[in-house]
């Protein structure tokens, strides 16, 4: 019987081993799309090495390395016999480890720092990522011309027309692809890719009612297909800028349907371009399609975290209108509110009160029961207040233990009544020396037209001080 550790390095084995077989085949595949001999619209197998280093750490470095290398060899045998097989092998080697070097100092430094950013952080996720893409791959075509110059494959003139095609070429592949292959990735190992995803959870439920995901990518394909068509059939460069346009339905795609089938409609989306680009020749404007992949990528990518960024405001948005301790209204929200209400009335459609009161002896209570007691007596207060008023007033905590209260419909007289029911219906908290009533005095104005909030808080504000000077827990009119 095998032992833990025998069947642990089994597994690894296998899975190393279907690692390079995923990346030849990766490579293999990008051979059948090129428009020229050794040249494609895009480079897969950069997208996977990013991948694998971002998921696997420096476990991918040996795998991708021996992949790498046994392509080179590959080549090697099948275009050019009479270089002697060691030598062939250290080109191959030196041209592998050029590749594996760039791709595993951006996956590993993008693996070593994306683990700080908060889920919330998705958009600048995305932008550290299409950075790291960009550094990179410039990075990889910088070594990659280099190493061919050092086998003596290429000269420096050479190397200096060429590593410009070789870097957008691996820009596009990782920018499209790395994210597919780190979901394909996590799929066959399950891999941990939480931080990957939007965490706006009510898109799965509102998507299953849309148009079927299979139509739009159809529909995006057909389109990319009519576009490179009239590029053939016009020849005219401009026409090849259309391809941009297809951000329109991609992003149809982003705002409807899971992250996982965007990014595979991504995939499937440069797939067909780089099919279609070279069915049809167009090697002209081979620059125009290469960049066009990239920025409806990255339209994408920061289209799904749209979600996140309105989730954000929406909690911003909620700490400046909803206090956090006891959940009405903040100084602010009540401010801009009664302002807004103030602007739109008339004089027949006053009257309209304004209540500020704050609790009797709070410091007190901090004192003697500690900080928790206060809270719940600023909490209890507040809930109690906010449950015998109507729906139409609003509370407010102006700060510390003092509270506004807008009133439309009442003048001064009903105010009064109002307000000495809710001093009377403020409840009891418990402490651990026992229950402890909770009081407060009530300073009443009505506001008068074409007055102002603040000059109406002002009033209000002298009518507490009167309050407090009768000896608190009573309620003052002005």
């Amino acid at each position: 019987m095998a032992t833990p550790a025998i069947q642990q390095f089994s597994a690894s084995s296998f899975r190393y081993l279907a690692f390079i077989a995923l990346w030849i085949l990766v490579w293999w595949s990008a051979t059948l799309m090129e428009y020229l001999p050794f040249i494609s619209l895009w480079f897969p197998p950069a997208g996977l090495s990013l991948a694998a280093f971002i998921l696997m750490g420096m476990r991918a470095f040996l795998p991708i390395l021996m992949a790498a290398t046994i392509v080179g060899v590959w080549m090697y045998v099948l275009l050019d016999r009479s270089i002697p097989y060691p030598q062939q092998l250290y080109n191959s080697l030196v041209l592998a480890a050029a590749h594996t070097l760039s791709y595993g100092i951006g996956g590993l430094y993008f693996r070593q720092t994306v683990g700080k950013w908060s889920v919330q952080q998705l958009p600048q996720r995305i932008l550290y990522f299409l950075i790291i893409a960009m550094l990179t791959t410039l990075l990889a075509a910088w070594l990659g011309v280099g190493a061919f110059v050092l086998v003596g494959t290429m000269d420096w003139l050479q190397a200096a027309q060429s590593w410009l095609t070789w870097w957008i070429g691996d820009l596009a592949g990782t920018v499209v692809l790395t994210p597919f292959f780190i979901l394909a990735l996590s799929a066959l190992w399950r891999y941990d890719i939480a931080w990957l995803k939007p965490t706006d959870e009510r898109r799965s439920s509102q998507r299953k009612k849309r148009p079927l995901w299979s139509h739009k990518i159809t529909l995006l394909l057909l389109l990319a297909g009519g576009v490179i068509l009239a590029d053939s059939y016009y020849e005219h460069p401009a026409v090849a800028y259309f391809i941009f346009f297809l951000s329109i339905p991609q992003m149809w795609i982003v705002f409807t349907e899971r992250m996982e089938q965007t990014v595979l409609s991504l995939a499937l989306l440069s797939v067909g371009i780089a099919v279609w680009f070279g069915f049809y020749g167009v090697s002209e404007n081979a620059l125009t399609y290469q960049f066009a992949l990239c920025v409806i990528a990255a339209n994408a990518y920061f289209g799904l975290a749209v979600p996140s960024i309105l989730q954000q405001n929406r909690r911003l948005h909620h700490q400046t209108q909803i206090d956090a301790l006891t959940h009405v209204a903040t100084r602010t929200h009540f401010l801009e509110s009664a302002s807004a209400q103030l602007q739109g009335q008339r004089a027949s459609d006053f009257p309209l009160a304004l209540i500020v009161f704050d609790l009797d002896e709070f410091k007190g209570i901090n004192d003697t029961h500690g900080h928790l007691v206060g809270d719940q007596a600023l909490i209890m207060a507040a809930q109690s207040i906010r449950t015998h008023i109507r729906s139409c007033d609003l509370i407010a905590r102006f700060g510390g233990d003092e509270f506004l209260i807008l009133l439309p419909e009442q003048n001064l007289e009903q105010a009064t009544k109002t307000a000495e029911r809710l001093r009377q219906s403020l409840p009891a908290i418990p402490s651990p020396k026992g229950l402890i009533q909770i009081k407060a005095s009530f300073g009443i104005v009505e506001i008068q037209p074409k007055e102002s909030i603040e000059e109406a808080l002002q009033r209000a504000d002298q009518a507490l001080l009167e309050a407090k000077r009768k000896g608190r827990d009573q309620v003052v009119s002005s």
